[in-house]
């Protein structure tokens, strides 16, 4: 069977069939499914380009693992009775003081310039005031570019914790399209270190946490290589996929016509007949990447717990999702129809009869693919 007869299972299956069933032939089932691997790459390839995962630095939550990294304008401890990630936060107090500060300097160069580049800082801080006062002379946080003198620089009043003692989770924007930095002779394309500085107006005994530090972006797998690392996978899985799918069909049928009582011929050749049904699959497939082209980026972050939902929530005001959605429900229906086709034109059963096997063999294969995914 040529590309033209597999197009024509889609717009006139009876008389495709009729071919089909006068001399069946593997050649076309492996046509068929060639046409579904394609599919099923390219549907992966775009699924590929909206769904981008999280990168970051240090992978392991290392600048708050370590004191190694920091320096203050007093004593450095880990604590690992009070963190947020990991095994430790860093903090450092101060006596009688009305500031306190801690920085990372050489960690870099970070690039937050170009597209590729990071785009949030994500840290967790905490602060304490002996008299529980918020710091009333100023937060700020400063990244610094090249060296200590040149820097951009952001207010954290509004961002920190507003009570003493608390934990807060912080993320701040990076890169040229950011808000609210104030730059002293930086760049962003040359981060190489920063500094958290809290102060007061009347001196106290002061302490402030830093947990969970990473800079972080967002890359596609297409950018990061993911992805053609993974296409032989994908090759993979799109074979055991179209196997899969024609002996749970082809293997219903058949005992579907023992109980009925019809005679579908050898189980090879019938084998080989229903095998051409799939070259639905490729088509539905094809649709469904269709419609997720349309559907915006997606950021999929790492410590995400269901990502479905997180999928599910971004997406489901779209049409285009809806229909991605239900597009693989159809696909099985025109299947079944595809079958019923088969099945009255190999051996002349009434097309009420047809119809009928192709029908339950529609809800028992629903019913497998509910229960155990195949």
């Amino acid at each position: 069977m040529g590309v033209l007869e597999a197009l024509e299972v889609l717009y006139s299956p009876v008389k495709a069939f009729k071919k089909i069933v006068e001399k069946p032939d593997l050649k076309g089932v492996v046509l068929v499914l060639v046409l579904v691997i394609f599919s099923m790459v390219v549907v992966e390839y775009v699924a590929a380009s909206k769904f981008f995962l999280e990168t970051r630095t240090p992978e392991d939550e290392d600048w708050t693992e370590s004191e190694a990294f920091w320096a203050s304008n007093s004593d450095l401890l880990l604590d690992d009775a009070d963190h947020k990630v990991g095994n430790y936060s860093v903090k450092s107090s101060v006596a009688n003081g009305t500031s306190v500060w801690m920085k990372i300097t050489n960690v870099g160069p970070f690039d937050c310039l170009e597209d590729a580049g990071y785009r949030e800082l994500f840290f967790w801080i905490k602060w304490i005031h002996g008299d529980e006062s918020f710091p009333n002379a100023g937060a700020t946080l400063r990244l610094f570019s090249h060296s200590e003198s040149n820097y951009f620089e952001l207010d954290l009043t509004g961002l920190i914790p507003p009570s003493s003692g608390e934990w807060k989770n912080v993320t701040v924007p990076l890169g040229p399209e950011s808000q609210g930095w104030n730059t002293i002779n930086s760049d962003w394309e040359n981060i190489m270190g920063l500094e958290f500085r809290l102060a007061w107006l009347t001196s106290a005994n002061l302490t402030m946490t830093i947990d969970g530090l990473y800079l972080r972006k967002y890359v596609s797998p297409l950018e990061s290589g993911a992805f053609g690392g993974a296409i032989i996978p994908v090759l993979m899985s799109a074979a055991v996929y179209f196997s899969m799918k024609w002996i749970l069909w082809a293997g219903i049928l058949l005992l579907l016509a023992k109980v009925f009582r019809e005679d579908v011929g050898p189980w090879t050749g019938f084998f080989v007949i229903i095998g051409h049904v799939f070259v639905a699959s490729a088509v539905y497939t094809l649709v469904s990447a269709l419609s997720l082209s349309t559907l915006p980026v997606l950021n999929l972050p790492l410590d995400t717990a269901d990502f479905n939902l997180l999928i599910h929530e971004a997406w489901s005001p779209f049409l285009a999702y809806q229909l991605w959605l239900y597009i693989p429900i159809v696909g099985e229906v025109w299947i079944a129809m595809l079958c019923a086709v088969t099945i009255r034109v190999l051996r002349g059963v009434p097309w009420g009869k047809a119809t009928s096997l192709a029908v339950v063999a529609f809800v028992l294969r629903f019913v497998l693919r509910f229960f155990f995914g195949v």
